[in-house]
């Protein structure tokens, strides 16, 4: 049964949304407290923490009539309850609290649909098995302290009782309709400042004008707010994706022999709910890449002169406009012997003291070092998925490998896809929109600032060299280079600059993106497109397509 068949399908969805993070939450701790217990330190705290969100899931499950659910909830809750007043850690036990807060995500996950009774049963026999009886002293302790969770439980109800009227859920398909709406208006209201600077133009200064123009820049800054308010209602945390993690690294390494520790940081770093629900699979193909190639075994790790279990750090962090999420292992780090064998036996020209074009190569298609390829072999099988996903957003991926240290993946992305600001250029009589995050600077040729070396335009750019693309040959306006364009725009990302010549800079805009036609193709170096004020349409460009691209003259 689907949710849309259940009458009580809206009340089915709110339980969702409740109780979801609460479960994942709970198989969270359970697998840190896994790890304390193989370092001999018994989590009481971990313990503490659990009783109010296992409570809150067994009471909205009952609440619901979803015995199931409550059942597993509760069995949890006996489990910690008796490890709180006589702890018996154990790996038995310790696999049994993973993999039954496992089940609990699930069924909560899945709380319209049929259950795997089986499975269930096969748990509760197990938590069954586990859960003696307590000594009468012991046993009242914890009535007592059940006591005590369930009045919590019931004050935090009242305190959501009190708050649930100033919260509504809406859904995510109605904010994507009111953000269309919102474009739509910032196409008219650019139109609208269009026509008024040609009319300004045509009959000069009058007090009609300007007071047209205060009207204009008040509705502007209207515009800008409602922007703003609508962007934060599609913000969701990353911790709502980063929390999957740990569990998934946790039967990775399991499977392999390893340990593994998962940090992540920055979880409540807000980002637009549309790129969140895309980088999910990205970065499981980065963190399986790290447990399953980059950090060693145990064994492997002590002859090293490391500790046995490895490191694997998530952190997100807002950086310049951008949110940029980093994955760091402290495993053997890339292999570039390998990579650059596999390189020269394609045929691809290579330079071997350039380090980061080696560890870019791990990102072509079907490039892998692994003898043996599987669903999970080679550092490069999965990783071209990973590129075209980031670069499809209109973010970034860089890779650092230290020998011996470990892997650091660095990931740029967008705030939001919908509105982005740009800078409009003007090639050969047609405009085109650069993302701002990407603009380093615009400059003005002079006689002999582009020089020919090798056949390919460079100039000298705050003390180094750059490279200098004619913008209607790389674009396509033009056939050939044109040497009378008046500026140039320096494109940047991490350590790689290009500059684009271009005719006229038209200025700063905040523009409204618009996918392109499959049918059309797209261009190597065109991400989307959008309507000026003036109604032409402008080619979006993708600075990381320009900057991968051979340097041409």
């Amino acid at each position: 049964m689907t949710t849309g068949e259940n009458p009580f399908g809206e009340l089915i969805q709110e339980y969702i949304v409740e109780c979801l993070p609460l479960a994942e939450q709970v198989g969270d701790a359970f697998v840190e407290l896994e790890r304390r217990w193989r370092e001999g330190d018994a989590g009481n705290d971990l313990l503490r923490q659990l009783k109010g969100p296992l409570h809150t899931v067994k009471g909205n499950s009952a609440m619901m009539g979803l015995t199931v659910q409550q059942s597993v909830a509760h069995a949890l809750e006996d489990i910690c309850a008796m490890l709180a007043s006589a702890p018996t850690p154990n790996e038995k036990m310790a696999g049994l609290l993973v993999s039954g807060s496992g089940l609990l995500i699930e069924l909560v996950k899945n709380a319209a649909g049929d259950p795997d009774s089986d499975r269930v049963a096969q748990f509760l026999k197990r938590a069954a098995s586990f859960r003696a009886p307590a000594p009468d002293s012991a046993e009242s302790s914890a009535q007592a302290e059940r006591r005590q969770t369930d009045r919590r439980a019931v004050n935090t109800w009242s305190a959501a009782g009190a708050l649930s009227s100033n919260v509504i859920r809406v859904d995510f398909r109605r904010l994507d309709a009111m953000l269309e709406v919102l474009g739509e208006g910032m196409i008219e209201q650019a139109a609208v400042a269009d026509h008024y600077r040609v009319l300004a133009a045509k009959i000069g200064a009058t007090a009609e004008l300007a007071d047209l123009d205060r009207a204009l820049a008040a509705v502007q800054k209207t515009f800008k707010q409602l922007e703003g308010i609508l962007m934060e209602t599609r913000l969701i945390p990353i911790s709502t994706v980063f929390g999957r993690f740990p569990r998934l690294v946790r039967e990775l390494a399991q499977a392999r022999q390893k340990q593994v520790r998962v940090i992540t940081s920055g979880g409540e770093i807000p980002l637009d709910k549309a790129v969140l629900d895309r980088m999910g699979e990205p970065l499981v193909h980065l963190l399986t890449n790290a447990v399953v190639h980059g950090i060693e075994t145990p064994d492997e790790r002590t002859q090293a002169g490391k500790g046995a279990e490895g490191t694997l750090i998530l952190r997100a962090s807002s950086e310049s406009g951008r949110i940029v999420i980093r994955i760091s292992d402290d495993g053997r780090g890339l292999d570039e012997a390998r990579i650059l064998a596999k390189a020269q036996s394609l045929g691809l020209e290579v330079s071997a003291t350039d380090a980061a074009q080696v560890h870019s190569l791990i990102f072509l298609p079907g490039f892998s070092t692994a003898e043996q390829v599987s669903q999970l072999a080679g550092r490069g099988v999965g990783l071209d998925v990973v590129s075209n996903t980031i670069h499809e957003l209109g973010g970034t991926i860089e890779v650092e490998s230290r020998a011996g240290r470990g892997v650091t993946f660095t990931l740029g992305l967008p705030l939001t896809l919908a509105i982005i600001r740009s800078l409009i250029v003007e090639v050969d009589r047609e405009r085109f929109a650069v993302p701002m995050n990407h603009v380093a600077a615009t400059v003005r040729t002079e006689p002999d600032t582009i020089h020919s070396v090798n056949q390919k335009g460079v100039a000298l750019w705050r003390g180094s060299p750059i490279h200098v693309s004619d913008g209607g040959a790389l674009l396509g306006t033009a056939a050939a280079a044109n040497p009378s364009r008046r500026f140039y725009v320096v494109i940047s990302m991490g350590n790689r600059r290009r500059g684009i010549l271009v005719d006229r800079l038209i200025g700063h805009q905040d523009i409204v993106v618009k996918s392109l036609d499959p049918t059309l193709g797209r261009p190597e170096v065109v991400s989307g497109t959008t309507i000026l004020g003036d109604g032409r349409v402008a080619c979006i460009l993708d600075s990381v397509r320009l900057l991968e691209q051979r340097m041409s003259a």
